[in-house]
């Protein structure tokens, strides 16, 4: 692998770690958020922004399991 690759890989990777972190903090705020709520209120937000929270889970653990591949394909 050339230099060029070299650098070109580990900023994609930096792209992806920041996207995970990013994803993260977004879905952490969220339950920050959600945690003081009425029962009620907090349960009708769930129900609303469930399917977007679990795409948005599901994104992070692709972008890490693409982030693990790039690192042991680095390794090599």
């Amino acid at each position: 692998m050339t230099e060029e690759q070299s650098q070109a890989e580990e900023a994609i990777r930096e792209q992806i770690q920041a996207a995970v972190e990013a994803i993260d903090g977004a879905l952490q705020g969220i339950v920050r958020f959600l945690t003081p709520l009425r029962p009620t209120m907090r349960n009708e937000l769930i129900q609303l922004m469930g399917a977007h929270v679990e795409q948005a889970r599901h994104a992070k653990e692709s972008l890490e399991r693409i982030l693990l591949e790039l690192q042991r394909h680095g390794e090599k």
